[in-house]
């Protein structure tokens, strides 16, 4: 066990080199729930809504702070809007490549850390 609290450490007060994680860690629990929600969301081939990832996400942070996180996410291009095809209104959120890149660049070295 001292092996991963030792990594983790590590790894959070490092400063991360992946320009997506760095990113997510940003804005504390919120940030870091939703990039990890996002992806498990793509790897478990789940399609979420904004609204459904922002109602997951309230007790951390206001909707309003959840919105403007995922549009800049979405600006610096580490996460993807796309309309849902039967509803207009719904809008789905997804990794984009360097997400899912640096995040099992990530995993990877975790993973290492702790077998």
């Amino acid at each position: 066990m001292s092996k991963l609290a030792k990594y983790l450490i590590s790894d959070l007060e490092g400063d991360s080199l992946k320009s997506s994680i760095k990113f997510f860690r940003s804005s504390g629990a919120y940030g870091y729930i939703l990039w990890l929600t996002v992806v498990d969301n793509f790897y478990s081939e789940h399609s979420m809504t904004i609204d459904e990832l922002v109602e997951k996400l309230e007790k951390y942070a206001s909707r309003r702070t959840i919105l403007d996180f995922i549009s800049k996410g979405v600006d610096a291009n580490f996460l993807e809007k796309k309309i849902f095809l039967d509803d207009k209104r719904k809008v789905l959120i997804s990794p984009t490549d360097i997400t899912i890149t640096e995040y099992k660049d990530w995993s990877d070295n975790f993973i290492k850390s702790i077998t």
